[in-house]
């Protein structure tokens, strides 16, 4: 999928260097921003491409960008998301009011770029693009909020905020190559997302500094899980979340009763029940085996 990304890397640049409407101090910022995230490969603008092709026997070359103006947005949401949550390294986080602008900027370029393409469904890519963006923002105030604190609400939440991407950028290809969007593509897309996302949570729990979601007191999986016991370093956690002062957690028994205790082991369970449904409903759609393989590795 090397090839994929570069055509990708190359229609941004494209993108970004075309538009008329963006001054010079904007656009520099714009690649450089772009340049950090290309190393991380551009996922959802694959996504995209792979289903534009499995249905459409006429390749347009203006799928790639389509992708270049998805991964726009997805970057935007990235910043976004880093300047809320005040926790990542990268550039954008050292000047967040010129930062939101490019973030605004690449959000209204995103669906400009689609609009101005050639494609004959365009406008319901565009429609997509807009309704399962909106989804997301939905769950990203949620998030924010950090008020789903059971499992029932925090798969919702994460549903909306990272399975509404995914899926999204799967039923934008759809879109342009049939002119509807089909249920079975929708449901896997979005559940690529929630995999990838409880992923990211247990990710978060291995290292103990400021991206961890304990110490920022959020809800995810394992923490819902370890709350829910009824032993003393999950009273502690318990108190530390409800803002104990005089709480001091003690890293290494955390650690081992995330593991041990079955924390972890619990939110794995839940990834592959998203994965059993998602590999259900991709048996029923016409992609390439090698799509196929794509996809099946982004639910490991």
């Amino acid at each position: 999928m090397e090839w994929l990304d570069n055509q990708i890397n190359e229609s941004l640049d494209i993108l970004i260097e075309s538009e008329t409407l963006i001054g010079m101090e904007l656009r520099a910022m714009l690649k450089n921003f772009k340049e950090e995230k290309k190393i991380v490969g551009y996922t959802f603008g694959k996504l995209c491409v792979l289903h534009y092709e499995a249905f459409t026997d006429c390749l347009n070359e203006d799928i790639y960008k389509v992708a270049a103006a998805i991964e726009l947005l997805i970057l935007s949401y990235d910043i976004i998301d880093d300047l809320q949550d005040k926790d990542a390294d990268y550039s954008w986080s050292n000047t967040p009011e010129l930062s939101l602008n490019i973030a605004i900027a690449m959000l209204v370029m995103a669906s400009k770029n689609i609009r101005e393409t050639s494609f004959r469904h365009r406008g319901l890519a565009v429609e997509t693009l807009e309704k399962y963006a909106l989804l997301s923002i939905n769950g990203q105030q949620l998030d924010l909020l950090n008020g789903c604190c059971e499992e029932q609400s925090y798969l919702q939440m994460i549903e909306q905020k990272s399975g509404s991407l995914t899926g999204m950028s799967c039923l934008i290809g759809e879109a342009l190559a049939k002119g509807i969007v089909s249920t079975q593509v929708e449901e896997y897309g979005k559940y690529i997302g929630v995999i990838q996302q409880i992923k990211n949570d247990i990710q978060s729990l291995k290292t103990w500094g400021r991206k961890n979601d304990l110490l920022n007191k959020k809800y995810s999986l394992p923490i819902i899980y370890l709350l829910s016991k009824e032993n003393n370093v999950s009273k502690s956690v318990r108190n530390y979340y409800n803002g104990d002062i005089v709480t001091i957690l003690d890293n290494n028994a955390i650690e081992k009763e995330l593991t041990a205790g079955g924390a972890i082991r619990y939110a794995m369970s839940i990834k592959n029940i998203y994965k059993h449904k998602a590999l259900s409903d991709l048996e029923s759609v016409a992609l390439s085996n090698a799509s196929k393989e794509y996809l099946k590795k982004l639910m490991k």
